[in-house]
């Protein structure tokens, strides 16, 4: 993220001496434009000023950057987009090569429970990003007559030479994408890719081919089209119904998050919870459910929860209905946009681009992806940069305006560079301090100083205090964990902040609360042992022998999800205190 905001810098400075040595200044404006400013402006105008509180979000600057990255790119010639297109295939094929030599053994992956990540964190969002490159390979390929006429009619120098080298790079390195992202897919095990991929490429081989137009016109009678509609509809639910099946655990888990999301969603139905706050209440909503209907089966796939697995879902309880609102007009206007003939090509693949990332949405995190923003918010300068129906601007250099705007402009990028340079230093000196402090480390004493050193930077981030707290608890220093734990519950909340908060709490002495916080962590992740054990302790040191009873007999009974060491280590150490209190085991 960090690299993002140092290179939209750099195209700023590069931007700014474009206008400044331009003779004459264009500004060309869409409704998509007007659509997508009115819905960035509602979601920082709810972020900041309507919701009661807001925190540090990496996402909120990423989408700063994004709107710049934006609107330079609205400055670019159609023509060099089939360039930039083409770039996004070469980084997809880059991606794909690198993650077959992770699963040969030659690279490490970045999750040490997969072996293919690419330079991803995990392959969720590593099969995000190949499956949006794959569409645009897949559409480039298909319409690669129409794409290299329109890069050669545009070139300066018609060599022979010349023109079969652009036929050649636009014909092959689609084709390598597609053939290099085929063979990594079903290694990733990604249903929302393999779903995505399936839909986009059907669109594009519909649009080029029309094969469903041409069954029809062969198909005539009225219940041969229906014989046909129903077939393709149990093709359909049949490969649902065994997405579903092939990770059952992970789609009920995604489900019963959607179905705590609603509640979130009902409490605040106009608003939402304010952009990039679903992490800080989602967890309340799920430890009020088991709370209040018990450990049911559904507490098997419930684990911590940052994101809601839908992005449709997710941007509605961040933004309410009034967000949702004006999201379904930015995509109105999006599908409406008319393009000139000549232009067909790449206006169909930037909107099956956006159909992809849609699809793979919901069921995954594509909008926490700067990598998949990015291609997305190519596709959406692209299709405002083909809209037909634009107002323009026009300064010349006879024109005294333009002089004048010049100088302001120069100045104002002036000022807004220097901020925004010390801004990211700051914040890229800060994310190393973080760093360092969560490595191994020797005394406390150490790490905590680092902590307290980022602290001034990160201090309404949730991950950074529940780490700091979660360290200060372990070195002992209750009291100043409980004052950042307690600080870090205001932005995220998490059971490894409840008990980290009920250890800091019963060092303290002071043992209700201990025992609320443990029973917090409990209601959010009833499958999990370790609150349960905590409050056993609780209660060993407090002389609860009624309690101790209950809790520890409740984990000798209690049905393992995953068996592990730990576990084991709990129930035996268990078996101990039951001992103690005179209560032997069948």
């Amino acid at each position: 993220m960090i690299y993002f905001l140092y290179g939209c810098m750099i195209i700023c400075g590069i931007y700014t001496l474009k206008i400044v040595f331009s003779k004459e200044i264009k500004f060309s404006i869409s409704k998509i434009d007007i659509a997508l400013f009115v819905l960035v402006f509602y979601i920082t105008l709810n972020r900041y000023f309507i919701q009661s509180q807001y925190g540090f979000s990496i996402r909120y600057v990423e989408l700063l950057g994004l709107s710049f990255f934006y609107v330079v790119l609205r400055t670019i010639a159609i023509k060099n987009y089939s360039w930039l297109l083409l770039s996004v295939v070469v980084s997809g094929v880059i991606q794909a090569v690198y993650g077959n030599l992770q699963l040969l053994g030659y690279y490490d992956s970045n999750h040490s429970l997969f072996k293919m990540t690419g330079s991803f964190f995990n392959p969720g969002p590593y099969a995000g990003f190949l499956v949006c490159v794959w569409t645009i390979a897949l559409g480039m390929y298909l319409f690669k007559d129409d794409i290299i006429m329109q890069v050669q009619s545009h070139k300066k120098n018609n060599s022979l030479f010349l023109n079969d080298l652009v036929k050649f790079v636009f014909e092959y390195i689609p084709l390598l994408g597609v053939i290099s992202m085929a063979i990594v897919f079903p290694s990733l095990q990604s249903r929302a890719s393999w779903i995505a991929a399936t839909v986009s490429s059907l669109v594009l081989l519909e649009l080029k081919y029309h094969f469903f137009k041409i069954v029809f016109k062969i198909v005539t009678s009225r219940f041969q089209k229906m014989a046909v509609i129903s077939i393709l509809i149990i093709i359909f639910i049949i490969g649902l119904f065994s997405l579903y099946h092939y990770k059952k655990a992970s789609s009920d888990g995604r489900v019963f998050i959607w179905k705590v999301t609603t509640e979130m969603i009902a409490d605040n139905p106009v608003f939402g919870v304010g952009f990039d706050r679903f992490k800080t209440y989602y967890m309340n909503y799920q430890a009020n459910y088991f709370a209040k209907n018990g450990e049911t089966t559904e507490s098997l796939v419930a684990d911590n929860v940052y994101y809601a697995f839908n992005e449709g879902v997710q941007f509605v309880s961040e933004n309410g209905l009034i967000g949702l609102v004006l999201l379904f007009f930015v995509l109105y206007i999006l599908f409406q946009t008319k393009s000139n003939k000549e232009d067909q090509a790449i206006s169909i693949i930037a909107k099956t681009a956006l159909l992809t990332i849609g699809i793979f949405g919901c069921l995954s995190y594509p909008m926490q992806i700067l990598p998949i923003k990015i291609i997305l918010i190519m596709a959406l300068a692209l299709l405002a940069c083909l809209d037909l129906n634009v107002f323009e601007l026009k300064l010349s250099q006879n024109n005294m305006p333009l002089s004048l705007y010049k100088t302001m402009f120069l100045l104002f990028n002036i000022i807004l560079t220097i901020n925004q340079s010390i801004y990211i230093n700051t914040l890229d000196k800060g994310f190393k301090t973080w760093q360092a402090a969560a490595l191994p480390f020797e005394s406390y004493e150490t790490v905590l100083k680092d902590y307290k050193t980022a602290y001034p930077i990160f201090k309404n981030e949730g991950d950074f205090l529940m780490s700091y707290g979660k360290t200060l608890s372990l070195a002992g220093k209750n009291t100043q964990a409980i004052t950042i734990l307690e600080e870090a519950k205001q932005y995220l909340n998490t059971t490894v902040i409840q008990t980290a908060l009920g250890d800091a709490y019963k060092g303290a002495k002071q043992y209700k609360k201990a025992e609320t916080a443990y029973q917090k962590a409990y209601n959010m992740c009833p499958s999990k042992f370790y609150p349960m054990y905590l409050l056993v302790k609780l209660y060993d040191e407090t002389d609860n022998k009624k309690q101790v009873l209950i809790m520890a007999n409740n984990i000798l009974n209690k049905g393992v999800k995953i068996p592990s060491t730990a576990i084991k280590e709990i129930r035996e150490e268990i078996n101990q205190i039951l001992i103690k209190y005179k209560n032997p085991l069948d």
